[in-house]
This record gives C-alpha cells, structure tokens and sequence, in this order.
C-alpha cells in the first residue's frame, strides 16, 4: 500500500497477543490524508496498543498495517522516522529544563541547527512557556508539561501525528487545535485516543479534512 490512494494509515486485521491474552483484535481501518481519526474506549480497550503498533514500536502478533506507506512489520524504523508521538505517559524528563528538553528532541529528530532554533521558539511560544525555557520541566504542573510533550513530538514537522490522551490534565479552557495549526500540512493526519466508559471495545471518530485542524 503506498499514500498514492490518499491513506495515510490502512489497517487490515491487525491483531496484537501477549501470551494467552489479546489485547487487539483484528481491528480495519484507514485514516485519508488530512483526517483527524481518534479512538473511544474505556481503559484496557487496546487504544494505546494499538497506537504504538501504528508507531513501530510494538510489532503486531498477525494482520498487516502502513503507515506512511511504510509496513508496520517490515519497517518500523522507517514508520518511526516519519511520525510524532505523544505517549499517554509524559515523554519528557524531570530533570532536564523546559528548553533543555526540547533541545534534546531536536537532536533525536537531526534537525540542522537553524531549524532547530527556529522550531524551539515556536514550541515555547506554542505552549505558553516564554520567559520559563531555564525552568526544570519537572516543576511543571501537568497541563503545562503536556503542552510541551506536544511541542516536542511535533518539533520536526511530521507527516502523521499520534495523539495518546493529548489533554489529560490539560484545562478544557486552553484545548484548541488550531493554536497548532501551523505546524501540520494539507498531507498530515492526526489520530488520538481518548476515555469512555460504555464500550469494552474501541470505537472510532473520524474528522473529514476540511473540517480537521491538521488541514489548515
């Protein structure tokens, strides 16, 4: 499967066993370019697993999935490569500063030093932080830590974003997609996970592109 047909993600069957128990189960789907697709499911549903197989990071037990246009099976360092993710855990470190975390994604992500510096202080102003780059990221209080943790799995521009619980702590108030509108292109999609209590399996939404913060 390549991006040529318009998919940004396609899922066939994708299934993911730990011993004797499946955490995933044969789940299909595909995200067009452009498309904000989340999940909907109460905790332990597979969201999350499901998210990291789409990253490369877990390899699923059976099924087949592309990313990017890239095999989850037999490419996940290339999947890896061309993502951003933000984990349902911060993905920061404590004792590193606000500045210095964001530093060290730059440096993951190879950005060229210029790039790097100009991306840097549009993550700072993105999530609110000017004035406080020298303050230990562990001094952060939650909503603050998780603007940055999204800064940082966007710093490098990626095609395809994963979301896992973006707004856990966050206050309702300050949510807006669009603040990060700048950073995605007409080419990305986005999908994230989020709780609810009704199903004991995943459900999925799905934002047509002309309605979706990752096509402005």
């Amino acid at each position: 499967m390549s991006e040529a047909g318009g998919l940004s993600i396609d899922v066939r069957g994708l299934t993911k066993a730990f011993g004797t128990f499946t955490a995933v189960d044969k789940i299909s789907f595909s995200v067009r370019k452009g498309e904000i697709f989340g999940f909907l499911g109460p905790n332990g549903a597979g969201k999350s697993t499901t998210i990291r197989m789409l990253c490369g990071i877990l390899r699923p037990t059976s099924g087949e999935g592309y990313v990017g246009g890239r095999s989850l099976g037999r490419e996940p360092e290339a999947v890896k490569r061309m993502i951003g993710y933000m984990s349902q855990r911060f993905t920061l470190y404590g004792d590193l500063t606000i500045g210095e975390n964001i530093d060290f994604h730059g440096g993951i992500r190879r950005l060229p030093a210029a790039l790097a510096k100009e991306r840097k202080a549009w993550v700072v102003e993105m999530a609110g932080l000017r004035g406080r780059e020298n303050v230990l990221t562990r001094e952060l209080a939650g909503g603050w830590k998780q603007r940055l943790a999204l800064g940082c799995a966007i710093l490098h521009r990626p095609e395809i974003v994963f979301l896992d619980e973006p707004t856990a702590s966050v206050d309702p108030a300050s949510i807006s997609f669009r603040r990060c509108g700048g950073s995605f292109s007409r080419a990305t999609a986005s999908a994230c996970s989020g709780r609810r209590s009704s199903r004991s399996r995943p459900s999925a939404f799905s934002s047509s592109p002309s309605a979706s913060a990752a096509s402005s």
